[in-house]
């Protein structure tokens, strides 16, 4: 509750708007119904290792992405263009190559192995993280002005985040 309330500080202190988006509302609760399921069912893969389910969710993911890709290539005909696409612009190979190792094998590993080790509930309270992370990364590399309220809201959810983690309060 802690962090949450740090995350609603800083967003209200970039300007949220009070407009209402209903498709964006309803995409952002299906990604919290499905990051509850995916730490839930990880959580209860405790028969398997963080690396098992790692990989199984990884060439589900790719299995039906791939399928989608050739689907779409193939009715746009443009198949030769899709499979080759990464030999030909190295850019492309580099996105690729960043996404499916960095953002996806070490981060999901590493996201397997804390639930795995420390549980759903300890583990979720690092949500909020992502938001302070942004607002540093906004200041650093964008050069955007941090706000009053960000620095509270960032401050709020580090204690939300120590808070949820503190060996004297869990016991």
């Amino acid at each position: 509750a802690v962090t949450l309330i740090g995350v609603l500080v800083t967003v209200f202190a970039a300007g949220a708007s009070a407009s209402l988006s209903v498709i964006g509302y309803f995409f952002l609760t299906l990604a919290v119904i499905s990051y509850a399921l995916y730490s839930v069912y990880v959580d209860k893969a405790c028969a398997f290792s963080e690396a098992e389910i790692t990989y199984a969710m990884l060439a589900a993911g790719a299995a039906v992405f791939v399928a989608i890709a050739l689907v779409q290539s193939v009715a746009q005909g443009s198949t030769v263009h899709l499979v080759t696409l990464p030999f030909k612009d190295a850019a492309f190979l580099t996105a690729i190559l960043y996404q499916g190792i960095g953002c996806s094998i070490v981060a999901f590993f590493l996201s397997n192995a804390a639930i795995a080790r420390i549980g759903v509930n300890r583990t979720s309270s690092f949500i909020g993280a992502s938001t302070v992370v942004s607002i540093i990364a906004g200041a650093a590399l964008l050069q955007e002005r941090l706000s009053v309220w960000q620095i509270v809201g960032a401050t709020i959810i580090v204690a939300g985040i120590y808070t949820a983690n503190s060996e004297k309060i869990l016991r």
